[in-house]
């Protein structure tokens, strides 16, 4: 019989619980927030981040899709800056 595995894993097989890792303020004005079909995407996105800002370019604001494109601009930006690329 095969043992079924639930749950999120580091690429090294160990396992980690997203809810012990606070969800970034950016996610509070995602209209994927709390949206249940996002929330294994969102969390491994949460989990994964390594920058000094949060990044993610699935981001859309509650306010609209002009704050959605200034936001993930400003994303964009800061990862040109980091990594030397001309925009």
């Amino acid at each position: 019989m095969t043992e079924k595995i639930f749950g999120y894993f580091n690429d090294d097989g160990t396992k980690f619980n997203p809810n012990l890792k606070p969800a970034p303020a950016l996610c509070a004005t995602c209209r994927k927030n709390d949206n249940p079909a996002y929330e294994t995407a969102c969390n491994l996105t949460r989990h994964d981040q390594e920058e000094d800002i949060f990044i993610c370019f699935a981001y859309e604001s509650l306010r609209g899709s002009e704050e959605s494109q200034a936001i993930l601009k400003e994303m964009e930006q800061y990862l040109n800056r980091k990594y030397g690329r001309s925009e």
